[in-house]
C-alpha cells in the first residue's frame, strides 16, 4: 500500500514536494488562475488526472521532473460534437533559470504528441482522422534569481529573427513567483496561493515570516472538510518548508506556531501526528545519510590503502609528504586518477600526486 500523499511529500521534499502538490487538481486550478488564462473556464478540473508516465527525455534527467495531467475541455458544440477534446497540461517546476527551457518544452510537447500517436495505432489501422490533442505548457518558477521570461526557441538560434516564421514558436504560461505581487497570490491563487506566498518569501526576516506563516495556516484552516486530504498535503508542505528553510530555535518556534494556528482539536491532533512523522522521517534520513557517508568513507580509505601499497611495491619507500597528501584526500575521482596514472607510471612523479 502506498503511503498517504502527505507522507510522500514529507519523504520526498525538497526534490518532489512541489511536484506532488501539482498532481492535485485543485492546486493546478489555483496555479492556472494566477496566469489569468482564458482557458481556465474550459477545463473540466473535476476530471483532471495525472498521466502516469514521464515525458522527460534522457538528456534532461538531471533537471526537475515534469508533471503532465489531462482533462476534457468543456466546449460548446451541441449534438453535432461527437468527440471529446482532451487537454494535456504540462507543468515544469523550476527553482533556477534555464536558458534551454524552450528546447525542453518543445521536446516534451513532441513526446506527448508521439504518445497520442502510439495510443491511436492501438485501435486504428491508419492515421486517417487522427487529431492532435492540445498541450498547454506551464512554467512555475520559484527561485530567487531574476528570470523575466522562459524565452522563445528562436531566441536561441543564430540569426533567429530571420528564421522565426520557419521554426516552432510557442510561449508557455509563466508563473514567475518572485515577480508576483503578494496580493495577487492571495486574491487569485486560492489555498495554493497562500502556500506559494510562503515559498515566495521563505527567506524573509524571522518576524515577517512568522506572520506570513500564521496567516497561511489560518487560511488553510478555513478549507471545507471535503478537502481534508488536500489540507493535509498543503500543511505537510508548509512543515517541510519550515524544516528546510529555518534552523535551530527558530525552526522549533515556527513548528509551534503552526500547531497554535490550528483552531480545531481534530486538526490539532493531525498536526501533532504530522510533526511526529516528520521527526521520525528526519531521524531515519539522518541514519541513511550516516550509512551512506560510512560507505563513502570506506571506499575512500580502500583506495588510499591500495594506492600507497602499490606505490611502495613499485617505487620502494614513499616520502612522508606524498603519503600525507594521499591520506588527506577524500576525493574518490582524484584517487582513481592517481590509481590510473600508476598503471603506466615509470616514476613516482608520473603518478601526479602533488609533491611527488
Amino acid at each position: 500500500m502506498r503511503p498517504a500523499r502527505w507522507k510522500q511529500i514529507v519523504r520526498q521534499f525538497p526534490e518532489n514536494g512541489m511536484k506532488l502538490l501539482l498532481e492535485q487538481p485543485a492546486n493546478v486550478h489555483d496555479l492556472l488562475a494566477l496566469t489569468q488564462s482564458d482557458l481556465l473556464p474550459l477545463i473540466d478540473f473535476d476530471r483532471l488526472q495525472r498521466v502516469r508516465t514521464t515525458f522527460v527525455a534522457r538528456d534532461f534527467r538531471h533537471v526537475e521532473a515534469d508533471v503532465v495531467l489531462t482533462a476534457p475541455l468543456r466546449l460548446r458544440g451541441g449534438p453535432k460534437r461527437r468527440t471529446v477534446v482532451w487537454l494535456y497540461v504540462l507543468i515544469e517546476h523550476q527553482s533556477e533559470p534555464d536558458a534551454l527551457m524552450p528546447v525542453r518544452l518543445l521536446d516534451y510537447i513532441v513526446q506527448i504528441i508521439k504518445a497520442q500517436l502510439r495510443a491511436w495505432t492501438g485501435s486504428h489501422a491508419s492515421f486517417a482522422g487522427f487529431r492532435v490533442q492540445p498541450v498547454l505548457p506551464v512554467v512555475l518558477y520559484t527561485g530567487s534569481e531574476r528570470w523575466d521570461t522562459p524565452g522563445r526557441l528562436f531566441d536561441l538560434v543564430d540569426f533567429g529573427e530571420r528564421f522565426r516564421s520557419l521554426m516552432p514558436d510557442f510561449e508557455p504560461l509563466f508563473v514567475n513567483l518572485p515577480a508576483l505581487a503578494p496580493d495577487q497570490l492571495l486574491a487569485q491563487g486560492g489555498a495554493f496561493g497562500h502556500v506559494l506566498r510562503l515559498v515566495r518569501d521563505r527567506q524573509a526576516r524571522p518576524g515577517e515570516f512568522r506572520g506570513l506563516l500564521e496567516a497561511a495556516v489560518a487560511s488553510l484552516e478555513a478549507m471545507p472538510e471535503a478537502q481534508r486530504l488536500r489540507w493535509l498535503e498543503l500543511l505537510s508542505y508548509i512543515h517541510m518548508l519550515v524544516y528546510h528553510e529555518r534552523k535551530g530555535p527558530q525552526q522549533r518556534d515556527l513548528q509551534e506556531v503552526i500547531e497554535a494556528s490550528v483552531q480545531t482539536d481534530v486538526h490539532r491532533r493531525e498536526v501533532q501526528i504530522m510533526q511526529r512523522t516528520i521527526a521520525e522521517e528526519m531521524q531515519a534520513e539522518g541514519r541513511r545519510m550516516g550509512r551512506q557517508e560510512g560507505r563513502q568513507e570506506g571506499a575512500v580509505q580502500a583506495r588510499r590503502q591500495t594506492l600507497l601499497r602499490q606505490l611502495r611495491r613499485r617505487f620502494g619507500d614513499v616520502p612522508e609528504p606524498i603519503a600525507a597528501v594521499v591520506n588527506a584526500c577524500s576525493d574518490v575521482a582524484r584517487l582513481d586518477t592517481w590509481l590510473d596514472n600508476f598503471a603506466t607510471a615509470r616514476s613516482l612523479q608520473e603518478v601526479g600526486i602533488n609533491g611527488a
